[in-house]
């Protein structure tokens, strides 16, 4: 699953607010919340679509447990998906 891209949507608006992100779907004009590991998860994915890469960078940043940190990773992602911000590929 790691070796998956992952490709922002462009009508997806990102703001960082105090730690915590709001992305605005300008296509359907809805709000998703994100909180300070999804943050960086979509500053990572901005620059390099890889989920392994960054996945390695995130464990080098936060202390978690490898399985923890992928299972929640694709979790945001899956989800960033269904709500159209993201896809796969």
């Amino acid at each position: 699953m790691l070796s998956q891209r992952v490709v922002l949507s462009p009508e997806a608006l990102f703001q960082e607010i105090g730690g915590e992100g709001v992305i605005l779907d300008l296509a359907s004009s809805t709000y998703f919340g994100l909180d300070e590991v999804g943050v960086r998860l979509w500053q990572l994915l901005q620059t390099n679509p890889s989920l392994q890469a960054a996945c390695d960078t995130l464990l080098s940043e936060y202390e978690v447990e490898p399985t923890r940190l992928e299972q929640d990773v694709l979790k945001l992602v899956s989800q960033l998906s269904e709500a159209g911000l993201a896809k796969v590929e």
